[in-house]
Order: structure tokens, then C-alpha cells, then sequence
């Protein structure tokens, strides 16, 4: 199923999308209470077009929204870095705040404290049930589908010029750049974890304008699928409808300084799970 939020007379509704159209699932709650009451699709529900709904973010408001940092080789290189030997290192799991997510279409806005605002597709995966210290060989049995998420990010803030330098101010002031409202658009649909085959061969797609920045496929992440759900669930409780976006390929904009302006329209896809588009706009 491709399970959407969407909004029709200013009222959010859980459904499916079925080509051009959506087809409510008569369920009376959020897309987090729908996947904790397990996908409880009623038949026969109403049909609304396209042009008559609104899609949103499929969990405009996750319990959590994680994401990875360095999950791709090509891209750690890119960055500066050398390749990384798996067997000797963790996830580097961080979070974003639940406003930085908006929905297809909704503008991604460059915030005042930052000149160096950047795009990062990712494939993401959505928890279907509780899971805490769940073993790899069992963890795809706790994900209930897959999302786009642009994990978008300032690599430089307009702040703090006069501070007394501290340790670790580089690393707060590059997780702060992911916090900016809007710095997270996610859909347009979750798609369910029946209809993926095999969540690391996903081939994924970014276009700024029409220009293809990253290419990729799933299967160049450095962890893969199970091995980032059992690593979060020793970290902390996963929850139904928590997110969690897997990290980016190369190229990034930061690595040749082309970074987002206003004007600019970001189009990301990826395998199975639609086109998400949004344009980009000033503060």
C-alpha cells in the first residue's frame, strides 16, 4: 500500500493513494495511531482526486525522527574523509526536530542564520512496532514501510562570531544545522514494507532544477536496513511511527560550494516510493 496523509476542508485524513486518486481508509486518527493500531484498512472508504486533497508529510509529527551521519563511503570521501572499515566502527545515529518535517510541495526555507543551506536525499524507514534490543536477523520485522526523506542542512551558522571558542562547538554548530524549521521534507507516501523486496536496492535520485546531483542505490550504505533498526532499538524504545532516515550518497552540495537558493526546486526519488518535490524560498 501507498499510505498517505492528506488534507480535504482544512481536516487531515489517513489514506491510500491509488494512482490519481486518494481513498480514505475510515480511520479516525493520526498516520502514528494508524500504524500502531496495525494498518487497519477499511474497504469502501471515500475516493477523493488528486486535485481535490492536499498530501502532507506522511507523519507530519513522528515520536522521533532520526537520521544518520556518514552512511555512505562515496560520501564521507567527498566530505574529506577515507573510507571506513564497518566492522570496527557504530551508526553515528543524531536527531531532528518534528518541525523541521513539511510535506510535497511545501517550500523549504533558508533560514536567516545560515548562507550554505544543502540537500541530502535519503531513503527512510518507518517502525511499525515497539522495538527495543531487537536482534539484526529480526529487525525488518519491525518496520512497517519506506519514505523520502531530504535531510536538508546548514553547513555554516550565522551565529555565535564573538564566542569564546569551546571544544565541540564544530560538531553542535553542524548538528544545529540540522534544526531549522522546514529542513526536513518527507512523502509523498510511505510505501509498506510488503511491497519492498529488498530495501538495499533501492536505486535514489536528486535533482536541483532539473540537474541530476546524486545517483546512488540503497545498497552503498555502509550499515544497511536491519542493521540500523537493531542498532537504534539498543539506543533507546523505537516506537510506531518513529522515522529513520538512513543517511545520503555523494553529491552533496557543499562539495563544489553549490549550495540551495531561492528560486531553486529540489526533486528527490526514490525506487518504489514516488517523486517528492518542493520548492526552496527565503525566510
Amino acid at each position: 500500500m501507498q499510505l498517505a496523509t492528506f488534507i480535504v476542508d482544512g481536516r487531515s485524513q489517513v489514506g491510500m493513494l491509488e494512482g490519481e486518486r486518494l481513498v480514505s481508509v475510515g480511520f479516525d486518527g493520526s498516520m502514528v495511531e494508524f500504524i500502531a493500531a496495525g494498518l487497519p484498512v477499511q474497504r469502501g472508504g471515500r475516493v477523493y482526486s488528486l486535485s481535490q486533497a492536499r498530501l502532507a508529510a506522511p507523519i507530519p509529527r513522528p515520536g522521533k525522527l532520526l537520521a544518520l551521519a556518514g552512511n555512505f563511503q562515496d560520501h564521507i570521501v567527498e566530505g574529506g574523509g577515507q573510507r571506513v572499515d564497518k566492522t570496527s566502527i557504530t551508526p553515528r545515529v543524531f536527531m531532528k526536530p518534528s518541525t523541521t518535517i513539511v510535506g510535497p510541495g511545501d517550500p523549504i526555507r533558508l533560514p536567516r542564520v545560515s548562507d550554505t543551506v544543502d540537500y541530502e536525499l535519503e531513503m527512510a524507514i518507518v517502525i511499525g512496532k515497539l522495538a527495543r534490543h531487537v536482534a539484526v536477523h529480526q529487525a525488518l520485522d519491525y518496520v512497517a514501510g519506506y519514505v523520502i526523506v531530504n535531510d536538508i542542512s546548514s553547513r555554516s551558522l550565522n551565529i555565535g562570531t564573538h564566542r569564546e571558542a569551546r571544544p565541540m562547538d564544530d560538531f553542535f554548530d553542524w548538528l544545529n544545522g540540522k534544526w531549522q524549521d522546514s529542513f526536513a521534507p518527507m512523502g509523498p507516501y510511505i510505501l509498506t514494507a510488503d511491497q519492498v523486496a529488498d530495501p538495499d536496492d533501492l536505486w535514489m535520485k536528486l535533482w536541483v532544477n532539473g540537474e541530476l546531483r546524486q545517483n546512488s542505490n540503497t545498497r552503498h550504505m555502509i550499515f544497511n536496513t536491519a542493521e540500523l533498526v537493531s542498532f537504534a532499538s539498543d539506543l533507546m524504545t523505537l516506537e510506531p511511527g518513529d522515522v529513520i532516515a538512513t543517511g545520503t550518497p555523494s553529491g552533496v552540495g557543499a562539495t563544489t560550494s553549490t549550495y540551495l537558493k531561492a528560486g531553486d526546486v529540489v526533486r528527490c526519488e526514490v525506487q518504489g516510493l514516488g517523486v517528492l518535490e518542493n520548492p526552496v524560498v527565503g525566510e
